[in-house]
């Protein structure tokens, strides 16, 4: 009987409102992460101005670097921004977008220039 009574209250936090700093927009598109072993498939399922998350079967590990390519608007081109692996559940991650702090845009992350120089010029 105590199970009936606890029970809704674990769907409560479903109801309540989002308690994140910044909005994040759903994502449903193939992205690409490049670690230090290489690049890897994953799946966007949401974005913000400051991160996002992913979807990965993979070992990414918590403060990673990675960069992440997506594609821009019109899908012509792709959009690399780097970032940092912040949280992990199984296969679900949370990335931190990386900021330059000088210039106040996004750069590729410490010790991934040489890859992503190469990879752009393909």
């Amino acid at each position: 009987m105590d199970y009936f009574v606890s029970s809704p209250r674990m769907f409560l936090k479903y109801l309540t409102p989002d308690r994140r700093r910044r909005k994040r927009q759903l994502l449903n598109t193939s992205v690409r992460v490049l670690t230090e072993n290489g690049w890897i498939d994953a799946l966007g399922i949401n974005i913000s101005d400051v991160g996002m998350g992913l979807f990965a079967v993979a070992n990414l590990e918590v403060d990673s670097q990675v960069i992440v390519e997506l594609p821009g608007r019109d899908r012509s081109h792709r959009i690399k921004l780097s970032g940092l692996v912040r949280h992990r559940a199984l296969y679900l991650y949370g990335i931190e977008f990386v900021e330059d702090s000088d210039k106040g845009t996004m750069t590729s992350a410490p010790g991934f220039e040489t890859e992503y120089r190469r990879e752009d010029s393909h």
